[in-house]
């Protein structure tokens, strides 16, 4: 979807927040086997490292690593929202690979266990990150940097025919 440089780290900037806020509320909640009001402030505030850590991991490795093999997937003449799908889907891979070593760290400590820690926590998120990234944070990103970025249409697009064509031409141009 971005075009420049600055509407990439945006994108990924805020792609990066949502899911990281959220997965560390998810995480938080695991670990306390509660869910109340103040887990909310407690994600925000303990979130700041990993989110620095996943922003730039998103940006410099699995962004490139799920552009690699979701176009070993899908063609670049595909449907739109294939080729978006394919990439989101191998971005969580990626990234929830990445993560569950933040998470094993932070739940277990790297002690003898790691591997089987690694895999327990890598299949948690990742059952969290899948649909979150797809259902919630994927949309709402790309809503967000097209209010953004393309408000001088000055059109508002509630029809989705008209939002997958402009998304459709967004695609073309960064296969481009």
């Amino acid at each position: 979807m971005p075009k420049t440089k600055g509407q990439s780290i945006f994108f990924t900037a805020i792609t990066a927040w949502m899911m990281v806020y959220v997965m560390t509320l998810y995480n938080t909640v695991l670990a306390m086997g509660t869910f109340t009001n103040y887990t909310f402030l407690i994600a925000l505030k303990g979130m700041w490292i990993e989110y620095i850590i996943i922003f730039l991991l998103a940006y410099f490795v699995s962004g490139r690593i799920a552009k690699y093999f979701a176009f070993r997937v899908v063609q670049p003449g595909d449907r739109p929202i294939f080729i978006i799908f394919s990439i989101q889907i191998f971005t969580v891979v990626a990234q929830v690979a990445f993560a569950s070593i933040i998470g094993v760290y932070h739940g277990y400590g790297f002690t003898s266990n790691f591997i089987p820690d690694y895999f327990i926590t890598y299949c948690k998120n990742f059952v969290m990150a899948l649909p979150l990234q797809l259902f919630i944070v994927g949309p709402l990103a790309r809503l967000i940097f097209r209010c953004i970025f393309l408000k001088k249409q000055k059109k508002t697009y509630f029809n989705t025919n008209e939002i997958q064509e402009i998304d459709e031409k967004i695609i073309e141009q960064t296969i481009e």
